[in-house]
């Protein structure tokens, strides 16, 4: 299974150490110490770094202190050409807006230290004609339907991944493997039937170079036309709700195969079977604590932020639905019950119990609330 090229991140050219008391100065006269985001932007104005903090003046100034060529401070001012800043309500509001910020200019200094101190995947479901399960590093990953993680031990998913997909014959190749010829033909993309009569016409059934996979009947090859179109979107609906902790179906699968093998005495089979089953288990336990997790993550958040400001942060399943002021008249408490009846009445109004765009917004909530129990205190039921 192979995941899409890493981006090439072109290193941003340095400023000068006269530029650089330039933007000390700008920091000192213009900045408040009070919760916010920053951004550091490169000679074109492209955003290199978005960093946040609970005192935005204090945190800028450090890096016009760090020293060293592997300090990771001074190593982003060394490239940084000018400085922009916008105050947040709250620490917890700059935490979220440095987050969204993230996701969506994606810059340079931020993705390479993700990358090189966490590293993470997460198990997403394709989309398309023939729905298929891929290992991708990226929670925005363009090919995911579903997504779900992320999960610390990369290769530990990918071997439970590959297990799941052995177990119900879905694809894990990708249309890169296609045109390699590693996995499938080089036919029509991602069309297949099991009735010749039905296929356009000029699509023949091709085998070369073939399914090496399907011929061993670990997958049920539709890339090379082979399989039945019903089952295979039957087995996508299994892996789907196995993922979204609603079913053990790959589970009960395996455990079949495993004790038919047994009892045919074809020992070294059901031994693979095992491995096989150990690892969807070990996925299972880990995305039914995901989802037990985001049950428990529905509630009013009420912080209090710069000058003692009372804000609620209006939660739905581990997501930051709105954020407002809380209401002091009759006029603001009426819009605001307005507001909590549209986020928490009725089904999610995202169409997904977490929306794929949002897992890392889920985690961070989750991740806020577990490193500050104090915090948690503050929570109010939706209604109240």
């Amino acid at each position: 299974m192979t995941d899409p090229a890493p981006r090439l991140h072109v290193k941003p050219p340095q400023t000068t150490p006269a530029h650089r008391k330039q933007l000390r100065a700008l920091v000192r006269e213009g900045v408040e110490n009070r919760p916010g985001v920053y951004r550091m932007l490169g000679p074109t104005g492209t955003v290199i770094y978005v960093g946040q903090s609970r005192v935005l003046r204090t945190r800028l100034l450090s890096y016009f202190r760090a020293k060293g060529r592997r300090n990771k401070a001074a190593r982003i001012l060394r490239h940084a050409f000018h400085i922009e800043w916008e105050y947040t309500n709250t620490e917890f509001g700059a935490l979220l807006r440095e987050l969204r910020l993230i996701k969506q200019y994606r810059p340079h200094f931020n993705t390479m230290m993700v990358m090189d101190e966490w590293p993470r995947a997460y198990v997403a479901l394709t989309g398309g004609t023939v729905p298929g399960l891929r290992v991708v590093a990226r929670s925005d990953d363009p090919s995911a339907v579903a997504l779900f993680g992320p999960f610390r031990r990369v290769a530990r998913v990918r071997d439970a991944v590959r297990a799941l997909a052995e177990a119900t014959g879905l694809r894990d190749c990708t249309l890169e493997d296609t045109v390699r010829g590693t996995g499938t033909s080089r036919g029509s993309a991602l069309w297949f039937t099991s009735d010749a009569s039905t296929r356009p016409r000029g699509t023949a059934r091709s085998r070369a170079p073939g399914c090496l996979r399907h011929d061993l009947g670990t997958c049920a090859g539709p890339c090379i036309g082979a399989g039945n179109a019903l089952l295979y979107r039957e087995a996508a609906d299994d892996i789907r709700t196995f993922l979204e902790g609603r079913s053990d179906v790959p589970v009960r699968l395996l455990e079949g195969a495993m004790q038919q093998a047994a009892e045919e005495l074809a020992f070294e089979k059901a031994g693979v079977l095992r491995d096989r089953l150990e690892v969807v288990r070990w996925l299972h336990e880990r995305v039914q604590h995901f989802h037990a997790n985001v049950d428990r993550l529905t509630f009013r958040y009420h912080a209090v932020g710069h000058a003692d400001t009372e804000w609620v942060y209006l939660i739905r399943r581990g997501t930051v639905r709105a954020e407002v002021r809380a209401p002091r008249t009759d006029e603001e408490r009426e819009s605001f019950d307005a507001l909590v009846a549209r986020v928490y009445d009725g089904t999610d109004p995202s169409g997904a119990d977490v929306p794929t765009h949002d897992l890392d917004e889920f985690y961070l909530v989750a991740s806020w609330f577990r490193r500050r129990p104090e915090e948690k205190k503050r929570a109010r039921p939706p209604r109240v």
